[in-house]
């Protein structure tokens, strides 16, 4: 303001004159009201001229700001979502000339506004001006502001503020619509929304949210939040199986519009086997713990893209129905089923009086050239039977007499009667005479193992059918529930009254290894009496005893059974016999002989056991020096193979001199070293 108490020394005329001046000045700037665009001091098209920084004073130079509706360029100090305001501000200096090229800062309450560009940085250009934009924060921005714009130059810091209130914004929808309202299967389409805010096409990115109901169902796919352009926002819609009526939704800020979207089902193309469980079951009437008689079979119907089709109607049937085979319950006739969700659909298949391969047949109802089947699934008994079961140890002859926690393995493999395997799960039980043993062991595949493990109780004075083993010789027995075997005379797969059978009595653990169960050997009984027939006498049975007067006369089922031998053998040589050889005569210089070698209880030595010899044997050569003849055991037999043998092993060595003059004689020392580690020595005489 200019200083008029300094105009009361004056005369009356003077102050007049002087007021005079002063008002022309005024008018020239605008006088604080309106001003003009054209106007040399403003510059611009500023709305006053009069403004200055503040705590800034005209010698530091002079801000001046206006706010002005971006898109009229009104005069305005309201801004809105989508109705930003242009911040213009004068730069001058101290002595009132406008100011290039400076660097003008824009600040304000970033909750409300924000400032485009977001630096909130702007140059002057050559008249003095600099501008930038400000923004609602957000649609929901209320509220009152001040915009500061501050500058540097000539040392100077020169600043002006100015306030504007924010009114929210109001944000709608409208034309929402797809590119095609009718979508094939899989297909993919265009959806777009204008955004409004304040009832103008939105200036502003908004973020627009999509969704479907078989979006969320997994059916289909579509653009789920899509930033606005020009006040469109547009999503990509694809289809995965809707098949049907599709509702579409775009929302943004609580405001919300919907379309509908027809979209084609897919075609089926394939209709494809899954599983069956179990893929093999038993006949009507022998099934029994794990054993079923009942079979439910899988298929999957897709189209094209592999993807499942859901409600369509499928038809089953059999590849043969001999014994009585049934489809869900039916003897005869087709079977329909309806694909679910996933695109599966399933049957029963249940087991007659007849071991079959049966397979199932899948035709889809609409569309016969659709169609596929189960491979074989089989119809057997279930159980093992007596002619295929079998006992095998992996190792007879481990180093167990003295040594405790020496294993092997005893493994079982059974068959039904059509050589088909036992169902995986098939328990087998294991029982033995002396050291340890795995209770059970339970098929995979026809087979499953049990470990046997060496320590006590060790077998003592037992009277073995060879009498020349007394100790170390462990029986084990493996048993399961299974049926007589029987000869099918007429091929039909099942036992026929009058087809010849091998009654079986109880099982036991044959521990002196005769076939007749004697006290303390350990049975299994079955329920029966009445008399056994004698063994095969083929042989097949010669390790599958049964307990005498235990049989009933009538095929059906029994414990199947097969006992073994493993032998606790001992590190330390019993016997190696003969232990004295004679030399050949002259002028044969080499000599090769064999000999039997057993533990200390006349077992063989561990399996794997090595043999070492150590020379003694001299000799006189032709140049009449006494030489060391040389002592090797044979290559086939210088480890103690795996057996059951009573008695021992069978070993070969050589002696051989060269140019002998005199028989090589002398002493041999044989050494055994078992697989732990453990050594033996014994001497061998050489005559």
């Amino acid at each position: 303001m200019h200083n008029l108490s300094a105009l009361g020394g004056l005369s009356s005329q003077g102050r007049l004159f002087t007021l005079s001046v002063i008002a022309l000045a005024i008018a020239g700037c605008g006088g604080g009201g309106g001003g003009s665009s054209g106007s040399a001091a403003c510059p611009g098209g500023f709305i006053t001229c009069s403004s200055s920084g503040s705590g800034s004073s005209a010698t530091d130079g002079t801000l001046t700001l206006t706010l002005a509706d971006a898109g009229t360029g009104a005069s305005s100090n309201t801004l809105a979502a989508g109705k930003p305001l242009t911040v213009k501000v004068l730069v001058k200096d101290a002595n009132g000339a406008v100011v290039p090229n400076a660097v003008v800062s824009f600040t304000t309450d970033a909750t409300l506004g924000v400032f485009d560009p977001a630096s909130g940085t702007a140059l002057t250009n050559s008249s003095g001006i600099a501008s930038i934009n400000l923004q609602a924060a957000s649609l929901a921005s209320s509220g009152a502001a001040e915009v500061t714009a501050s500058a540097s130059f000539s040392g100077k810091s020169v600043s002006q503020t100015i306030g504007y209130a924010v009114s929210p914004g109001t944000v709608t929808l409208t034309n929402l619509a797809a590119n095609t309202t009718s979508l094939s299967a899989y297909g993919s389409t265009s959806v777009s929304v204008q955004v409004l805010v304040n009832g103008a096409p939105a200036t502003s990115a908004q973020t627009v949210s999509f969704s479907s109901a078989c979006d969320t169902a997994g059916k289909a796919s579509i653009s789920h939040s899509v930033s606005s352009v020009n006040g469109v926002a547009t999503a990509t819609y694809t289809d995965k199986g809707c098949a049907g009526t599709d509702a579409i939704t775009a929302s943004v800020q609580g405001t919300s519009s919907s379309i509908s979207l027809q979209v084609a089902a897919p075609q089926a193309s394939n209709v494809s086997f899954v599983s069956s469980s179990p893929a093999s079951i038993v006949l009507a009437g022998t099934g029994g713990a794990g054993l079923s008689s009942d079979s439910i079979v899988t298929f999957k119907l897709v189209d094209s893209t592999n993807s499942p089709i859901a409600g369509k109607a499928v038809n089953f049937d059999l590849s043969t129905r001999v014994g009585g085979i049934k489809l869900n319950g039916q003897s005869s006739g087709v079977v329909q089923g309806t694909t679910g969700a996933d695109g599966t659909v399933s049957v029963t298949v249940t087991a007659g009086t007849v071991p079959t391969p049966v397979w199932v047949t899948a035709v889809l109802a609409e569309n016969s050239a659709i169609k596929s089947q189960s491979p074989n699934l089989t119809i057997s008994t279930g159980r093992p039977t007596q002619d295929r079961f079998s006992l095998a140890v992996e190792t007879f002859n481990i180093e167990g007499w003295r040594r405790d926690g020496t294993s092997t393995k005893a493994t079982v493999y059974a068959f039904d009667r059509l050589g088909n395997p036992v169902p995986d799960g098939t328990v087998i039980n294991f029982i033995s005479e002396g050291a340890g043993i795995g209770a059970s062991c339970t098929t995979v595949a026809a087979s499953c193992s049990s470990t046997f493990t060496s320590g006590e109780y060790r077998p003592r004075n037992d009277s073995e059918p060879s009498a020349s083993v007394t100790n170390g010789r462990v029986t084990i027995l493996a048993y399961a529930m299974g049926e007589e075997s029987f000869d099918d005379g007429n091929a039909n797969n099942i036992y026929d009254a009058g087809e010849a059978f091998r009654d079986l009595g109880n099982a036991f653990v044959d521990n002196n290894e005769n076939r007749t169960r004697e006290a303390g050997e350990s049975e299994i009984a079955f329920g029966k009496s009445g008399t056994c027939p004698a063994y095969p006498a083929d042989g097949r049975y010669a390790n599958a005893p049964y307990s005498a007067g235990t049989c009933d006369g009538v095929w059906g089922q029994a414990h199947v059974r097969r006992v073994n031998l493993v032998i606790l053998s001992s590190h330390v040589i019993g016997t190696v016999a003969p232990s004295t050889f004679t030399m050949p005569a002259l002028p044969t210089c080499t000599g090769s002989f064999t000999f039997r070698l057993s533990d200390e209880n006349n077992n063989p030595l561990p399996a794997g056991a090595t043999l070492s010899m150590d020379s003694a044997v001299t000799y006189r050569n032709d140049s009449g020096d006494t030489v060391k003849a040389s002592v090797a055991v044979s290559s086939t037999s210088a480890t103690v193979s795996n057996t059951s043998a009573a008695g021992g092993t069978f070993h070969s060595f050589t002696v051989e001199g060269t140019k002998c003059q005199t028989k090589p004689t002398g002493t041999v020392t044989l050494t055994v070293t078992s697989p732990s580690g453990n050594a033996s020595s014994r001497t061998i005489t050489i005559n």
